[in-house]
């Protein structure tokens, strides 16, 4: 049996970040496009398009995000508001963005010999029918995998495995994992149905109350926010060029910009004392001294640094960044990868039959880390 290939992936709800032990990595959109009608099919050249190309050719598409908003949904058809039809396409687009994500960063893609081992993190409190969904999307892609959580991953990769609290900040959800030399239970995490696509959203309604002939899409919308947002006093403004009646103008966004950010920090402050309250108490001043801040709203402007000040009535707090907000996740789940126990996979039959030697051991996705 050839040695496997290991993949560890962060499936956001944004973007996907992915890595092997081949050595490569990268990040794409989590989002699927399909051309409207034969004439966007001629001038695209493919029936389905990934990557940089979503954004480029965005008008001529239908476009999926399987896990906007967060919420890994789709695998409970009474509860999600889509048809069975849409259900069907959303899982489609996650086994699409996948297997697309894992041929990047694979160079034996195509052989039957070599297997694939995957971890995948998700939100903390994802359910069985969410992980189970996202496993019947990868059943085509791995020969084994394990459902973990997100900000579980980011403390694996940096080596943080004790006396830790990560602040997970995605586009769809916040997810705050304490982590104390165990796989941390269910209900000792917390996810928070926010993050930077409800700061969009915020910025975008405050920035066309405030200047209303502003033309301005989501996507211009979101890279203002990348590139300029902010949480605390920087003492500078944010001035960027948008369209006024069609004509480009100079439009300064600072006020809605930081009023949409600054959304995040009270839901946070409130979740990680609640949190940090229920764990003994030598314990709680650990925590709030060794907190890890990921994922890419992890990179507003000051936002460790307003968490601390919110901290400071509560015993203070330190607040660290990732440095690789981007990648932080996908390398600690490889590394987990790397490093798991035979015990902690589980079979995915529809590429083991095709891989000779053993499976490897199907477990509870409980025991994956």
């Amino acid at each position: 049996m050839a040695n496997p290939v290991f993949v560890g992936m962060d499936l956001g709800t944004f973007k996907t970040s992915v890595a092997s032990s081949a050595g490569y990595r990268d990040v794409i959109p989590t989002a699927v496009g399909w051309p409207k009608d034969h004439i966007a099919r001629t001038v695209l050249g493919r029936d389905v398009v990934f990557g940089k190309d979503l954004a480029e050719h965005r008008l001529a598409l239908d476009l999926v995000r399987p896990f906007e908003k967060g919420v890994l949904k789709y695998g409970d058809a009474a509860n999600c508001g889509l048809t069975a039809q849409q259900i069907e396409k959303h899982a489609t687009a996650t086994r699409l963005v996948i297997e697309y994500a894992v041929g990047m960063v694979n160079p034996a893609r195509g052989d039957a010999g070599t297997p694939v081992y995957g971890v995948i993190g998700v939100p903390s409190q994802a359910g069985m029918k969410n992980k189970q969904f996202v496993m019947d999307a990868a059943a085509g892609v791995f020969d084994a995998v394990a459902i973990v959580s997100e900000p579980f991953t980011i403390a694996y990769g940096m080596n943080r495995l004790t006396d830790t609290l990560v602040i997970d900040i995605g586009a769809g959800t916040i997810d705050i994992c304490p982590i104390y030399g165990v796989y941390p239970a269910d209900d000792e995490q917390v996810t928070l149905p926010i993050g930077g696509d409800a700061v969009d959203e915020e910025f975008e309604k405050l920035l066309k109350a405030r200047h209303p002939r502003v033309q301005a899409s989501r996507n211009m919308v979101r890279e203002i926010k990348e590139k300029y947002g902010f949480v605390s006093d920087v003492g500078e403004k944010a001035v960027v060029s948008l369209p006024v009646d069609g004509k480009p103008t100079p439009i300064d966004v600072t006020e809605p910009l930081k009023a949409a950010c600054s959304a995040l920090v009270k839901p946070v402050v409130e979740a990680v004392c609640n949190l940090i309250a229920k764990f003994d108490p030598e314990f709680q001043q650990r925590l709030r001294q060794n907190i890890i801040l990921g994922g890419g709203g992890s990179q507003l402007k000051g936002l460790d640094r307003v968490i601390e000040v919110a901290l400071a009535e509560y015993g203070g707090g330190r607040v660290t960044r990732v440095t690789d907000a981007t990648h932080a996740g996908s390398v600690g789940a490889l590394k987990l990868a790397m490093n798991m126990p035979a015990a902690g996979w589980t079979a995915l039959s529809a590429k083991t039959k095709a891989a000779p030697g053993p499976a490897p051991k199907a477990v509870p996705m409980a025991a994956a880390a």
